[in-house]
């Protein structure tokens, strides 16, 4: 199993199982989901530090600037990477300028951007596994 931990903030629960669900049967099995920044926050500060974020752009209670500006304050190991239904290429270009690791577009099919979200989430880990055997 991968031993990486992996955090998924989405107003949606139902986006949230999904996420979930499709990270565990890719052998991600430490997957904590959370409907509001707020949640993830507590957990980060008790001293659960992921080691992916996966976020809608929109949490609610904050930016996705601010919150991408908020982890990399707690913890400048945590890869961002936004998940959202917004199509617009300049606010990923600034996310990715800032920090993120990846701007994937949630399209009308979600089964399309998950699919691209796994494998996108998956090709980090191993990348980051090989950086670390080194």
């Amino acid at each position: 199993m991968n031993s990486s931990v992996v955090f998924v903030i989405d107003k949606n629960p139902i986006h949230n199982s999904l996420i979930k669900y499709h990270l565990n049967i890719n052998r991600f099995s430490k997957v904590y989901t959370f409907q509001s920044w707020s949640e993830c926050l507590y957990r980060m500060e008790k001293n659960l530090i992921p080691d992916y974020l996966i976020t809608d752009y929109d949490v609610g209670e904050i930016s996705g600037f601010d919150l991408l500006r908020k982890v990399q304050a707690l913890s400048s190991s945590v890869r961002v990477i936004f998940f959202s239904s917004y199509d617009d290429p300049i606010l990923a270009i600034r996310l990715l300028d800032s920090g993120a690791a990846d701007y994937i577009v949630k399209t009308s099919r979600l089964d399309i951007g998950l699919s691209e979200l796994i494998k996108n989430v998956t090709f980090l880990n191993k990348e980051e596994l090989l950086i670390r055997k080194g």
